[in-house]
């Protein structure tokens, strides 16, 4: 596990300096503004996903 962690972390590191960041700010980007935001996303297209077929199982019975 800890190799995958430094595995990530160079990776960041090469994606922060072609970007033209520091790692941290990358780091902030990612894990602080873009996942939660993806997140967040995915769980409101879930919701409605969830209502859509809620609505069709009742068209279906009637």
């Amino acid at each position: 596990m800890e190799t995958v962690f430094w595995i990530c972390v160079k990776i960041m590191q090469v994606m922060s300096n072609v970007l033209g960041i520091t790692y941290q700010q990358l780091n902030v980007l990612l894990f602080v503004i873009l996942h939660p935001a993806i997140t967040l996303i995915l769980y409101i297209k879930y919701r409605k996903y969830k209502k859509l077929w809620k609505e069709q199982q009742n068209t279906k019975k009637v």
